[in-house]
């Protein structure tokens, strides 16, 4: 019952705020349409990535050794992964893990696999309690349960040529050639970070954290905000925008939740 409300809910929240990869999935989760490439060698392609940038830490010796920090974040992707699990039953078997890497810079990225990296320099300079570091992990997989790091890769086929790209390993590496790529991508990569927003805020929901203290994390990003943030050249809306988004959500979800809960006898 409980995984069943919990897809309910985001199923609200697509209908509320406008889905896009969620809502084409059919009722067994499996992909609507057909993919550039295969979804096992599209996964490789980015688990490739991401296997990359841990054995550069490694190498560097930038994995964080803080024990306090990666259990916290432990514990806080443990929560995470539940949620993300209930919510899609593809994922009921994943084991979700989150690596710190000293000044990774990207603040967090997530990769099919269930594999999260997090920037430990910006959790520090951040001060982020569990409940803001629950919220990032919650958009971040959103990332993988809305498949956009496939979506890259379809774009890639579709603007440069599958017969260019036969593989998702050469679309990935192409991606990352070219800055033109990136900026022509620009659009949908905002729209993804919408849907990672909305769909991580009911992730989050089902993690139990509280969700007054992790919207601070928006305020602390203000901070940090440029007067160019926010603009066409940055595929994340404003900290403040994101914020007023993310507590309808939660809130719509909370309405939602209460008007089905059973009347006290």
């Amino acid at each position: 019952m409980r995984g069943e409300a919990l897809r309910t809910g985001v199923a609200v929240v697509l209908l509320l705020f406008g889905g896009a990869c969620l809502a084409e999935l059919p009722p067994d989760g499996g992909s609507q349409g057909t993919a550039a490439y295969p979804e096992a060698e599209a996964a490789a392609a980015w688990q490739g990535l991401a296997a990359g940038y841990v054995r550069q830490a490694l190498k560097d010796r930038t994995l964080d050794k803080d024990a306090a920090l990666n259990a916290r974040i432990d514990t806080v992707m443990d929560a995470v992964g539940a949620a993300a699990a209930a919510i899609d039953s593809r994922f009921a078997k994943s084991t979700w893990s989150a690596i710190l890497i000293d000044d990774f810079g990207l603040g967090a990225a997530a990769f099919p696999g269930a594999v999260i990296l997090v920037d430990a320099k910006f959790v520090r300079r951040l001060q982020l309690n569990d409940d803001e570091l629950a919220l990032i992990l919650s958009h971040e997989a959103a990332h993988v349960i809305a498949g956009h790091a496939a979506a890259k890769l379809a774009f890639m086929a579709a603007f440069v040529g599958k017969e260019k790209l036969p593989t998702a390993r050469a679309a990935l590496v192409e991606f990352f050639a070219k800055d033109s790529y990136v900026a022509v991508f620009q659009p949908e990569a905002r729209q993804q970070e919408r849907e990672a927003d909305r769909v991580g805020a009911a992730i989050f929901l089902a993690t139990g954290y509280d969700a007054p203290r992790a919207l601070g994390l928006f305020d602390k990003l203000a901070k940090l905000e440029t007067p160019e943030d926010g603009q066409a050249a940055d595929s994340h809306d404003g900290a403040q925008v994101r914020k007023q988004i993310i507590a309808g959500v939660i809130a719509e979800l909370q309405q939602h939740h209460a008007r089905r809960a059973p009347l006290p006898r």
